[in-house]
């Protein structure tokens, strides 16, 4: 027959038992979350080389590659017939413009095919729209009217000042479209392009560009 334990025994085991049955519980109650508990979700991202540098090229639209100061002396006249066209007068007028000539390209025109990528060489191929003249400017304070004549039988022509600016912005865009103007922009678009495909993740750049309208495209034709 056994001898009961002394109360104070029991009494000690007792205190332990219940921290101890505690943390038990607590530990399996862990380990079945961490069991439960759904696996980290992974992320698998596809990139398309093409399409990102097709797009970032897209998004800058006009590309402003130079910038032309321009100064024109335009003369502007208006020949009228008095007394019953036995008289010829004249309305006249000197203006001095100066201006400005953005070139550069317009990268909206770009199609899916202009843009290539060769994955193992990390090349970007882009085939880009000729350089155009993207806006003229007149700069108001430095432009004037030089001279103005008007005969004393002629009637003042209020519009020669409008008719001498519109054919200044003309000349403007003529000077934007000379073949060293042309060629600069060229330069300076190649220039930005490629910095800009290198920051989209290309290693280089290889750049052409699109054949320029002709005139019969254009449809225009040769004088006589």
């Amino acid at each position: 027959m056994s001898t009961p334990a002394p109360p104070s025994l029991t009494l000690t085991l007792a205190r332990f038992a219940w921290p101890a049955a505690f943390v038990a519980v607590v530990a399996m109650t862990l380990a079945y979350l961490r069991d439960a508990r759904p696996p980290p979700a992974s992320e698998i991202r596809v990139e398309h080389p093409t399409p990102t540098v097709l797009k970032d090229l897209r998004e800058l639209a006009r590309l402003e590659t130079a910038s032309l100061h321009v100064e024109k002396i335009v003369e502007v006249k208006d020949r009228q017939h008095r007394l019953y066209g036995l008289v010829d007068a004249e309305d006249s007028l000197l203006f001095v413009a100066t201006g400005e000539v953005i070139l550069g390209v317009d990268l909206a025109k770009l199609a899916d095919g202009d843009v290539r990528f060769d994955e193992a060489t990390r090349t970007a191929y882009v085939t880009l729209p000729a350089p155009e003249v993207l806006s003229t400017r007149i700069d108001e304070p430095k432009s004037y009217v030089h001279a103005r004549t008007t005969d004393v039988l002629a009637k003042r022509n209020e519009a020669l000042e409008s008719v001498a600016r519109r054919d200044a912005a003309a000349a403007f865009a003529a000077a934007g479209k000379d073949a060293k103007s042309i060629a600069r922009a060229k330069e300076q678009a190649e220039k930005q392009i490629r910095t800009l495909v290198k920051a989209s993740g290309a290693r280089d750049a290889v750049i052409t560009w699109q054949a320029e309208a002709t005139s019969s495209e254009l449809g225009l034709t040769a004088g006589p």
